[in-house]
């Protein structure tokens, strides 16, 4: 996803590149989306400001001036990766 921002991609073309487009690409309309009805898949993301650089699948470096990177994945609803342990484990057992 970086990358991609990297190459000049806006963030809601970004995400939505990363979510919404494959769910219809592998007709999984029910993914990628936070509609009624579809599961809570959610990664929440810091975008870091910053110089970077990326790795394309050629070996070329691409320079970036931005970084996503994933605080925090819910999925179906539970909380499965926590990076820097910022939800509360006591409201996480309350809501399960």
């Amino acid at each position: 996803m970086s990358i991609f921002l990297a190459l000049g991609m806006d963030l809601q073309s970004v995400i939505t590149a990363s979510t919404w487009h494959p769910a219809v690409e592998i007709k999984y309309e029910e993914l990628g989306n936070l509609s009624i009805g579809s599961v809570a898949d959610i990664a929440v993301l810091n975008l870091r400001e910053g110089k970077f650089g990326f790795w394309d699948r050629n070996g070329f470096k691409v320079k970036g001036k931005q970084r996503l990177e994933c605080e925090m994945t819910i999925r179906a609803g539970n909380i499965v990766y926590d990076l820097n342990g910022i939800a509360d484990p006591e409201v996480i057992k309350s809501t399960q």
